[in-house]
């Protein structure tokens, strides 16, 4: 993508760490953002940070286990944005401790946020990417979605999902025009 400024981005997890970071660095390069988060209070106070960069900003508490709650975002960044240019597929847990000590609650949590979350945000913002000129999608992956570490197996397996997510996404429509990147960050 050659040209931010006037962009629509959906940024998910935007609340905190590299959520945050993305989505101010996004508004300081004129994007306009809708912004998801669990944690309404440091969500808004996100928001808050963004338009004082001169940028529409709309945000909305979401919880990324609940797939309704995923596709009502989605619904309304259609109406009130009438899609996205950029999707940021942010959003992440993880646990530290043996695998088999981990509770399969917890299992499916981690998977729910981690990745399929972000799978189901793609897919239903698909229509609106691929009738973008230049559209992206960027999925914050981990350099333990490339290399596996013990006691935190369930989010490598999440993040290589992610990573192949990433690939095969770029393969499929990449000459459609919809570039795909996944960053995958150290320990941060």
């Amino acid at each position: 993508m050659r040209v931010i400024r006037d962009k629509w981005a959906l940024v998910s997890g935007a609340a905190s760490g590299i959520g945050r970071a993305i989505a101010l660095r996004l508004a300081d390069e004129g994007a306009h953002l809708f912004l998801v988060d669990i944690d309404e209070l440091r969500l808004a106070e996100v928001a808050d940070e963004a338009r004082q960069r001169g940028v529409q900003v709309f945000a909305r508490r979401c919880d990324m286990v609940d797939p309704r709650e995923v596709s009502a975002a989605v619904a309304e960044v259609l109406i009130r944005c009438g899609g996205i240019d950029i999707l940021v597929n942010n959003a992440g847990i993880t646990y530290y401790g043996r695998a088999d000590r981990m509770s399969a609650e917890h299992w499916d949590r981690l998977m729910r946020v981690n990745l399929l979350s972000h799978i189901q945000f793609t897919h239903e913002l698909l229509p609106t990417l691929l009738a973008k000129p230049e559209a992206h999608v960027l999925n914050v992956c981990s350099v333990l979605g490339l290399v596996g570490m013990p006691k935190v197996t369930a989010y490598c397996a999440s993040k290589f999902g992610m990573v192949g997510f990433s690939e095969s996404l770029r393969n499929e429509l990449g000459r459609q025009g919809l570039g795909v990147t996944a960053l995958c960050p150290g320990f941060v």
